[in-house]
């Protein structure tokens, strides 16, 4: 029988609701941001058409693109403090949940699919990454 590998889970589920917590902040920054901008630039209220659609850009394009991105910075801080050779295994646990907590923010679809191959691959990646990313 084969010991189990030493897992620190409270690192892996701060590592799988980071992300997403980081770039809703995100979003949350730029939609203000971009209002307040709009509405000094014009001087009057903004239109609400060229809100929604910048809306709509930032919530379907860039918010799952950054949560992926994020990802590997994470998942690296995730590794950063536990033995080599269960890195890998957590850094794929952390972008398995980043990516199931990313189902809760689409349909599930095959484009949804793809995010959540693309998060677990970051994991992945974060992981292996680690000694570039905190200069070990």
């Amino acid at each position: 029988m084969t010991a189990s590998p030493d897992l620190h889970w409270k690192r892996i589920i701060a590592g799988g609701i980071a992300p997403h917590a980081i770039s809703v902040v995100g979003i949350i920054v730029a939609i203000v941001g971009y209002t307040v901008l709009v509405a000094f630039g014009t001087g009057s209220e903004p239109d609400a058409g060229s809100l929604q659609q910048f809306n709509t850009v930032i919530s379907m394009q860039i918010f799952p693109v950054a949560t992926i991105l994020l990802t590997v910075v994470v998942s690296a801080w995730v590794v950063r403090r536990v033995d080599s050779d269960t890195a890998l295994l957590h850094g794929f646990i952390v972008g398995v949940f980043a990516g199931l907590l990313g189902g809760a923010f689409g349909a599930l679809d095959a484009m949804m699919a793809v995010r959540f191959t693309a998060t677990v691959l970051a994991g992945v990646l974060g992981a292996k990454l680690e000694p570039v990313l905190f200069d070990k």
